[in-house]
């Protein structure tokens, strides 16, 4: 019951490493160069964008192992 929640929970955990990636991406820019008003606004909607999607998968990680607790019916 819980396979495809895992499988969404999972998808959102790539999408924050992906995001996380960017973050630090540009942060590792930033400690050499300064960043202009536009990079420092792109990296803190990234952080903010991260901080979201990172709740978003917590979220759906602990639904998915609601669904995997749930006793299974006859018909399932």
């Amino acid at each position: 019951m819980g396979g495809q929640s895992d499988e969404v929970a999972d998808d959102l955990w790539q999408k924050v490493r992906d995001l996380a990636a960017r973050v630090e991406e540009l942060e590792k820019h930033a400690a050499v160069d300064d960043l202009d008003a536009d990079g420092l606004a792109q990296l803190d909607r990234l952080k903010i964008r991260a901080a979201r999607a990172s709740r978003r998968a917590g979220l759906a990680d602990a639904l998915a192992d609601q669904l995997a607790d749930l006793p299974r019916g006859h018909g399932n």
